[in-house]
């Protein structure tokens, strides 16, 4: 939606409720506060996620001046927990407002119950804050919070100079190109509105771990097989040396007893280093599954590839025992080593590997003869000093009419409850954050390749 008018933050308002509420987060209540020179408050539209109230003003007074002097103070969030002892009093006060206190009546009218408690993120930006009520704590929801209100302070921006552009415009009524750049920044407003939604990253991320778990089982179970067969054969040779040694002198075979040492010295080696790889996977989960500290490391582009490779491919087979499908690497030997933020970037190429794999499998049900489903991985650098990922399938392709669109945020073709539409939105974003581009090109019928290019020197 494209802003043109400030009322329509009241229908904002309503469809940003909706869409903490998809995302798992039960809230009574979502508005936009917007500072104004006015000395009787602030302006607020609002929305319970069922229907919108009408434009009120928040006194600068109690609560609201709580609210407003924090934000002073260069405040990013605040969070007020109102209890069940001031919660009642609470709303007696807010329906005592001109404007709000009318529609909390009549909704008090209709039987509709106000929070008994409830809790108050008030995350800042430039011209106000944007408030979100929730039922329970949300700390996970805290970063949401925070970077909604700084990707709302850009759409706001635009929207205002949209409006000093429109004066301009009915000054000068015959200036065509004035009218053209205002419906041009008006469709920059929309699109960093779309670009707002995929901030929710948080949903995706967990959703992305949740596809990890079955990977992740399997490729530890490798290990722990080596380290439990290597421990019972080790204590084997135990028992076989310590019945060696209460033999007499004579009767001991010293050569034996050497052997049987050097094979439990390897064992013992065996078991470490597969103990180890087991650490590692354990470690590699808890680094996808923590929030990113946005701190960029020097990275093995080849050994994060063929990690996440693995953990789909183990993945999907967990899921579904029908699944079939073969991968081939080609990774550059040479590839140097890059400064980008791992976590992120395994997010994106779990989602683009998932996605081959779901393709090439959709493509073998159809029972094309002679198919065999294959995605291909390949590593290299480029001419122009940009390290290059490509992801290949041989599945369906992409429409020419979808390839436009598959970056848009929540758009999918999957079937409803099977996509939620960020992910390809997301990885967008984190290339992008990177400093580098993602590409797709098609051939309906012949398959797919996705083209990550990243900068070879750290931003």
């Amino acid at each position: 939606m494209g802003m043109r008018k400030s009322e329509e933050l009241a229908d904002l308002s309503m469809e940003l409720a909706k869409q903490v509420q998809l995302f798992g987060l039960e809230s009574w209540f979502c508005a936009f506060n917007i500072y104004d020179d006015d000395p009787r408050g602030s302006i607020e539209w609002g929305s319970n996620g069922q229907s919108t109230f009408p434009k009120y003003r928040t006194p600068l007074e109690g609560i609201f001046l709580k609210y407003y002097e924090a934000g002073l103070r260069g405040e990013e969030l605040l969070v007020n927990e109102i209890g069940e002892k001031e919660c009642a009093t609470h709303y007696e006060y807010l329906c005592s407002l001109p404007g709000v206190g009318e529609t909390l009546l009549q909704m008090k009218a209709k039987g509709i119950p106000f929070p008994k408690s409830q809790i108050d993120h008030v995350a800042y930006f430039k011209y106000g804050y944007v408030l979100f009520i929730t039922y329970e704590p949300a700390l996970e929801a805290h970063d949401i919070f925070r970077r909604f209100a700084k990707v709302f302070e850009q759409t706001y921006t635009r929207f205002l100079d949209l409006q000093k552009a429109e004066v301009q415009a009915l000054r000068a009524e015959k200036d065509l190109v004035i009218i053209k750049k205002a419906r041009k920044v008006a469709e920059d407003a929309l699109s960093d509105l779309k670009a707002t939604q995929t901030q929710l990253i948080q949903s995706e991320k967990m959703a992305s771990l949740g596809e990890l778990t079955a990977g992740i089982a399997h490729e530890i179970q490798n290990p722990l097989n080596f380290v439990n067969n290597f421990s019972e054969v080790s204590e084997e040779l135990v028992r076989e040396i310590i019945e060696e040694r209460l033999k007499t002198k004579d009767e001991r075979d010293e050569a034996l007893e050497n052997e049987i040492l050097s094979d439990i010295e390897q064992n013992l080696q065996k078991i470490n280093h597969h103990g180890n790889r087991a650490s590692s996977i354990v470690k590699g989960m808890l680094e996808h599954s923590r929030t990113s500290s946005g701190q960029k490391e020097l990275t093995d582009i080849n050994s994060l590839t063929d990690e996440y490779l693995r953990l789909a491919y183990h993945g999907l087979r967990a899921k579904d025992k029908g699944f079939n499908a073969d991968f081939k690497t080609d990774f550059e030997p040479t590839l140097p080593k890059i400064q980008v933020i791992p976590q992120d970037i395994g997010r994106v190429l779990l989602n683009l590997i998932n996605n081959a794999f779901q393709a090439v499998d959709e493509q073998s049900k159809k029972g094309i003869e002679g198919y065999k489903p294959t995605v291909y991985l390949k590593t290299k650098l480029t001419a122009q000093s940009q390290l290059l990922i490509a992801i290949t399938d041989n599945g369906p392709g992409v429409p020419p009419e979808i390839k436009d669109k598959i970056f848009q945020p929540f758009f999918t073709t999957k079937d409803t409850g099977k996509g939620t539409g960020l992910g390809l939105s997301l990885a967008y974003d984190i290339v992008k954050g990177h400093g580098g581009e993602i590409k797709v090109e098609s051939v309906v019928g012949q398959g797919c390749e996705f083209r990550i290019e990243i900068p070879i020197k750290a931003l």
